[in-house]
């Protein structure tokens, strides 16, 4: 077979060395080569297909053709409302899923259809993990399709090393992050526990795990992954605050401080799971050596907050006009309302609310607190405008320091410091 290059975030492409028709097939428009909205080849053109009636067992053999095997799963939700410019050719696509060509499936003529626009293209993904509930397709809580059903892994054991290989199978190579719980509780059946891989694995099937389905583990426990370059804080006396370092192309690199800001240094917390907190130091930690991957960063967008500082405009990777004197350092401590933890409660979305401040940890009272406050502490841990207000009683009472007190918040501040408050006071 011959094999034809493109761009690896455009689409895959696979010519088979066979007759007939439609014997090739891409995947565009999604987040890897594995996966995005199916085009055929015929007559001298590229044009989409219906997804009326399109199952996973035609998107089986889509994957097939693609060389990933008798695997693959159609993926509606991710690319709903979206259409390939052009003709149709293909509708009412109907395959066993041992076709060795979508040609061998039975479907109406070429060019044939009564979709229109009342139904998305056929989209298909060729991997047997997906990230779902993220900020972006890069990230998200972990899912795995065993048996025919999607279902989620529980975090006991889980490591970078895992979620590496994750990405590995979502075509993302050399990047990987365990995130912890951060996109919350699926449902349905939870399919693996106990996870040990070494990341050289490439399907995290072949790690050690208690076996499909057996688990102790609750829901609350989902794990979380993000396939983004990665990031770290070094230098610092704490992995909370230090020399900013990203990891591209198989290598860690610094970036530079030219348009670097606060808003930059709270994207880079929020991806270390600190929440929407974080402060630009200059270069507080000194400079790095080695390549320099990023410069110009560019974070701020109102409509929707980066999850990731690859997220961010920028040169591009190792286009700089700078030297490591610039280096970029980053607390994600903030001496300010800015920094909260819900502490005591069975997860890291509940609990009773602490905030930093003066270098030390205090609670706050719950006069005039409201679920619009709360709303603005769970959008600050990276949760989104969501939350309310429980019991007092419920998560017991804290010791020590009691920072706040008469706290009003519209509901769309970014973090309590930005409500109106009392002195800081113990």
């Amino acid at each position: 077979m011959t094999v034809t290059n493109h761009a690896p975030s455009a689409f895959a492409l696979l010519l088979l060395a066979t007759t007939g028709t439609a014997q090739r097939v891409r995947l565009v428009g999604g987040p890897s080569p594995r996966e995005g909205r199916l085009e055929v080849f015929h007559d001298g053109s590229w044009r989409s297909v219906c997804d009326d009636g399109f199952t996973d067992a035609a998107a089986r053999v889509v994957c097939y053709m693609l060389g990933h095997g008798y695997i693959g799963q159609v993926v509606r939700r991710q690319y709903a409302g979206s259409r390939g410019s052009g003709r149709i050719w293909l509708d009412d696509v109907q395959c066993n899923g041992t076709e060795a060509s979508i040609a061998g499936c039975r479907h109406r003529a070429w060019g044939s259809h009564n979709c229109w626009y009342s139904y998305p293209s056929a989209a298909v993904s060729c991997t047997t993990v997906r990230l779902v509930d993220g900020s972006s397709p890069l990230e998200g809580r972990l899912e795995v399709y065993h048996n025919g059903t999607w279902g989620t892994v529980c975090r006991n054991d889980f490591t970078q090393a895992a979620a590496r290989v994750v990405c590995h199978m979502r075509g993302h190579e050399d990047t990987g992050q365990y995130i912890g719980t951060r996109y919350g509780a699926g449902s349905g059946t939870i399919w693996l526990d106990n996870v040990q891989c070494s990341g050289t694995e490439t399907n995290i099937a072949d790690c050690r795990h208690r076996g499909w389905g057996s688990h102790s583990c609750g829901h609350d426990e989902d794990v979380s992954v993000s396939c983004f370059s990665e990031v770290r804080l070094v230098d610092g006396n704490s992995g909370s605050k230090g020399r900013l370092e990203v990891y591209h192309n198989g290598r860690w690199g610094t970036v530079c401080d030219d348009g670097f800001n606060d808003e930059a240094a709270t994207v880079v917390c929020y991806s270390l799971g600190y929440g929407r907190v974080g402060r630009f130091i200059g270069n507080g930690y000194g400079a790095g050596s080695g390549q320099i991957w990023l410069d110009n960063v560019l974070c701020w967008d109102y409509k929707k907050p980066k999850s990731h500082i690859a997220e961010c405009r920028h040169n591009d990777w190792g286009r700089h006009d700078c030297s490591h004197s610039d280096d970029v350092s980053v607390s994600c401590i903030a001496d300010s309302a800015e920094a909260v933890a819900l502490v005591g409660g069975e997860n890291p979305r509940v609990g009773r609310l602490e905030v930093f401040h003066a270098h030390q940890w205090g609670t706050v009272c719950d006069d005039g607190f409201t679920d619009a406050a709360a709303r603005v502490v769970c959008y600050s841990l990276g949760f989104g405008y969501v939350g309310r207000k429980v019991d007092i009683s419920r998560y017991g009472g804290g010791d020590g320091l009691i920072w706040l007190n008469d706290i009003e918040c519209s509901g769309t501040e970014q973090h309590i410091g930005e409500c109106s408050h009392g002195d800081w006071k113990d």
